[in-house]
């Protein structure tokens, strides 16, 4: 049996764009026996009805910090999935394992500097130093890359110079806004 492993850290619309993606992937996954998908959630979605089909690892770490990575790595190690999903730049950058990742935009890329944020200027440059590398080495190390559209697909060919069949553009469809 093939094991899929989603991060699912960003699951739901209070994670606004990406939780919106997560939650709808997950919704609209197909039903396979000969494959087993595992979510790697946060504690707040231990308890999620949508997410009760499915065997959870919980990651307790903010997915932007450095113990996050450590985190990662030691539940991927556990888990041993044939394939990661992760629907967002922030890999487990020491994961040697096969990886999709999405990256809907690279909107940083372009508004970027002093006026962008609130924070010290040291501190931001270094955070934005920290943000071109993990976004390189998540383009590098992806098996496949999803963007939501050809506009982003385009940008990340040119950048990074890479083969346009290392992309595919999967349009985001319209979900219900109202609760279930």
């Amino acid at each position: 049996m093939k094991k899929i492993c989603i991060d699912a850290r960003f699951w739901g619309v209070t994670h606004t764009g990406i939780g919106r993606y997560v939650e709808n992937l997950i919704a609209n996954l197909p039903q396979d026996t000969d494959t087993q998908v595992i979510l790697i959630i946060n504690p707040n979605q231990l308890h999620e009805p949508k997410l009760a089909g499915y065997e959870k690892h919980v990651a307790r770490a903010h997915p932007y910090s450095a113990w996050s990575q450590i985190e990662m790595l030691l539940l991927l190690i556990r888990i041993r999935p044939d394939l990661l999903h992760v629907p967002h730049f922030t890999i487990p950058l020491l994961w040697p394992g096969k990886m999709v990742v999405t990256i809907h935009d690279l909107i940083k890329h372009f508004s970027r500097g002093q006026e962008t944020t609130t924070h010290n200027p040291l501190l931001y440059w270094v955070k934005y130093l920290g943000y071109l590398v993990v976004v390189k080495l998540a383009v590098m190390r992806a098996s496949h890359i999803i963007t939501p559209a050809q506009y982003w697909k385009d940008i990340l060919v040119a950048k990074y110079h890479l083969r346009p069949t290392k992309e595919s553009v999967i349009y985001e469809g319209v979900g219900s806004i109202f609760s279930e």
